[in-house]
């Protein structure tokens, strides 16, 4: 469509909804031939679990949905969220599990997808395919919507669609791309400085992967905004106490956590036994740390989220890095935020000295 302007007609430009509707639905498409995909190379829809060989989860997955392809060893963390989904209070399953408070910490993944614990069987499976979906379209249209509404190209939900981390997500069923697009609802309410509701999806982005609540940590220190810090940390301490009561372990860190760069340096020694995909997964992860120390050093809005999710990065044990694929998960958002940071300029009058500053200057 054009517009008259002084005699000539120019283009109409598209309005911020859509701009949303447009890369929601290319992020939908994408995430729907990504499953396709992977339920072609898996054996069908129920290999999207990866329900391990030696899976102590492998009995309980079965009964619910018969004969399965199988992974090697076992298996991946698609089928511990089905298994809790399955079990939202933990009485079964949780004893299955090798850390179950570490694992229960990520209930919100698997509450959505059973309906708070109505689904099983298939309907289950669905609903974890169904809520990746959602997100990675959810993500894709927030962050081009945002970066219009900034005066930059909406070509940044890129940082979504092309992101293999968000990709593998999908793939496998795990809750990183649902907690991506939860923090992102959070930022696009952050920048309307609307704190209340970015507090609360901050808040549930921590309860779909506890890690993310690094990004309203650092927006709300750095901006003096106190229920961006309060809602999501109290959310999650709260869900972690009762965890810690039923399983005596909602506060472990799992050992993910090392000295700054030896998760890299030990992970190193498995990384020559890599084949090429896992290669570029781990590539790409490090492009992400690369790119996270660079904008770190620019003065944007989302400087200070980006710089801790560099330093998680540096501090990440081996059982981060020893594989791309799950490095490329974890730090997924990097891509994202610093998408976000040359899109958008600080929102809070406090901090004016970075008002002032445009993204990159």
């Amino acid at each position: 469509m054009f517009r008259a302007i002084d005699g000539q007609k120019a283009p109409i430009e598209p309005t911020k909804k859509q701009v949303f509707s447009r890369w929601a639905a290319i992020g939908l498409v994408v995430g729907v031939f990504l499953v396709w995909a992977q339920a072609n190379a898996v054996g069908g829809i129920t290999g999207m679990l990866e329900v391990g060989e030696a899976s102590a989860l492998r009995p309980v997955i079965e009964e619910q949905l018969g004969d399965i392809p199988l992974a090697e060893g076992p298996g991946h963390d698609g089928q511990i969220f089905y298994g809790i989904g399955l079990d939202l209070g933990g009485d079964r399953v949780g004893p299955l599990l090798d850390d179950p408070g570490y694992r229960y910490r990520r209930i919100l993944m698997p509450f959505v997808a059973s309906m708070s614990g109505l689904l099983d069987g298939r309907a289950l499976l669905y609903g974890q395919i169904l809520v990746v979906l959602g997100s990675m379209s959810l993500a894709s249209g927030l962050v081009a919507a945002m970066s219009r509404q900034a005066g930059r190209s909406d070509l940044l939900a890129l940082s979504v669609v092309l992101n293999p981390g968000v990709w593998l997500s999908v793939q496998l069923l795990t809750s990183d791309v649902m907690s991506l697009a939860l923090m992102v609802l959070g930022l696009y309410y952050f920048t309307q400085r609307r704190d209340r509701p970015s507090a609360l999806w901050f808040a549930m982005s921590g309860l779909a992967k506890d890690v993310v609540l690094l990004t309203p940590l650092a927006l709300g220190l750095r901006n003096r905004r106190k229920t961006i810090i309060f809602v999501p940390v109290a959310v999650l301490s709260v869900w972690m106490l009762i965890l810690t009561v039923k399983f005596g372990s909602g506060f472990n860190p799992r050992g993910n956590l090392a000295w700054p760069f030896k998760g890299m340096v030990d992970a190193a020694a498995n990384w020559a036994h890599l084949d090429l995909k896992e290669w570029v997964y781990l590539a790409v992860a490090l492009g992400f740390v690369v790119v996270g120390a660079t904008w770190s050093l620019r003065r944007t809005w989302l400087r200070w989220p980006i710089a801790t999710w560099t330093l998680l990065a540096v501090v990440s044990s081996n059982w981060v890095w020893d594989f791309g694929n799950n490095a490329v998960r974890a730090f997924a958002p990097i891509a994202v935020l610093a998408a976000l940071a040359g899109s958008q300029v600080s929102v809070d009058p406090v901090t004016t000295d970075e008002a002032l500053t445009a993204a990159g200057t």
